[in-house]
């Protein structure tokens, strides 16, 4: 039996790596990589041309069925059905889990079903074996049950909307109950080799991506686990038979039963992208080391106005506290000085209005001088002060009087 998560949380529900975690796992799909990249370019073309065969051969299914087949293995895309006999080929409508974008290629290759899609696409839909969009010829719902009545191809549903959890099932939608009574459900898995394996989907990607992975993985399995047909009762609800249909499958799988819906994960993966589109934006801080604090603090006694970031990127340079205080005296070094009340509060690295109008401790503002001889006479009388300043600072602070 499904067991019902009423206290899951969406964090908790979906996959987020794309990577395996083992050690050996990753270090095997590293030496893959460019193997693996060759083989997804060569792949895209040929799925192209199985597009394109799949297209022409509509009227020849047989063939279409077998060419496709082929096709597919070459692209790595292998189906199982652990238990074919199973299958009740007088059953129009097959719902199932959701485990990957592609999961109707897997369900068209054994039974020729086709799913309905919602297309705005510049390609035509009929390009991809198995999709059609019924809404392109008015009522959804009624076209749906139309197909049922009049057509022998199957209808493939799958009620979550979007990909489950990596062991959980969204709560299904009740369209596969309102278009017929009379339903075979069916539980999918994929595996992909343990040496180069990749998660089929994650949280925040698009099918392109998908479709990259699936191109580039040497394989991937799709299972087929067919349960009994269900029929709804008498005094049955459409959801209570949506609900028979999700606990048959999620008991097949050992999966869980969660209260969130499509809608909820479209909001959660939003969510989810803009946190981590503002986590790759924030600046990595670098650790400073413990000796380039303490020579910033020398220096900052020496010159108590100029701000601690703009002494740290200097001494990261030069390791050298005699370096940047002349660096700082001599204008080399840019920076915006500390008001007096910043520097009373404990040297912030940045000034809070952007402009701080220089105190008496700051480096003097005087015209500059027209001629090459006025400026460097000005320059040297102006550092000359400006030390003496700063000399006159450190020896009254360290009680050095003596030395005056």
């Amino acid at each position: 039996m499904a067991v019902v998560g009423g206290n899951l949380e969406l964090k908790d529900i979906f996959e987020k790596e794309r990577f395996p975690k083992s050690n050996w796992q990753f270090l095997s799909l590293a030496v893959y990589f460019p193997f693996g990249l060759i083989l997804a370019l060569l792949r895209f073309f040929i799925g192209f041309h199985a597009c394109l065969v799949g297209l022409v051969l509509t009227h020849t299914p047989f063939i279409r069925s077998i060419v496709l087949r082929m096709l597919c293995l070459v692209l790595g895309i292998n189906v199982e059905q652990d238990n074919k006999h199973e299958r009740d080929k007088s059953t129009r409508v097959i719902v199932s889990n959701c485990v990957t974008n592609f999961d109707y290629i897997a369900f068209h290759l054994t039974t020729d079903c086709v799913t309905h899609k919602k297309w705005n696409g510049a390609i035509p839909i009929n390009l991809f074996p198995g999709l059609h969009d019924f809404s392109q010829e008015g009522n959804i719902l009624e076209n749906l049950k139309g197909h049922v009545e009049r057509s022998d191809t199957p209808l493939l549903f799958q009620p979550e909307e979007t990909t489950s959890g990596k062991h959980c099932l969204l709560k299904f939608s009740t369209t596969a109950a309102k278009i017929s009574k009379r339903v075979q459900p069916v539980a999918v898995t994929v595996e992909r080799p343990l040496w180069a394996n990749t998660a089929t989907t994650v949280l925040g990607t698009s099918a392109p991506y998908d479709l990259f992975w699936f191109l580039f993985s040497p394989y991937t399995v799709f299972k087929l686990r067919y349960l009994n047909v269900l029929h709804m009762e008498k005094d049955e609800t459409e959801d209570a038979f949506t609900e028979r249909i999700q606990s048959a499958i999620a008991g097949a799988l050992g999966f869980r039963i969660s209260n969130f819906n499509a809608a909820d994960k479209a909001e959660y993966e939003k969510r989810y992208i803009e946190e981590s589109r503002r986590y790759s934006q924030q600046p990595i801080v670098r650790p400073v080391p413990p000796e380039l604090l303490r020579m910033s603090a020398q220096v900052s006694e020496v010159l108590p106005y100029v701000p601690t970031d703009v002494i740290l990127r200097d001494l990261d340079r030069t390791r050298s506290v005699g370096m940047t205080i002349s660096n700082i005296l001599e204008g080399v070094v840019s920076y915006i000085p500390l008001s007096p009340q910043v520097q009373a509060q404990g040297r912030p690295n940045t000034s809070s209005t952007g402009s701080v109008r220089p105190s008496s401790d700051q480096p003097p503002k005087s015209q500059f001088p027209k001629s090459s001889q006025d400026r460097m006479s000005s320059f040297q009388e102006r550092k000359a002060k400006m030390i003496a300043e700063a000399r006159k600072r450190y020896i009254e602070k360290h009680g050095l009087t003596h030395l005056l």
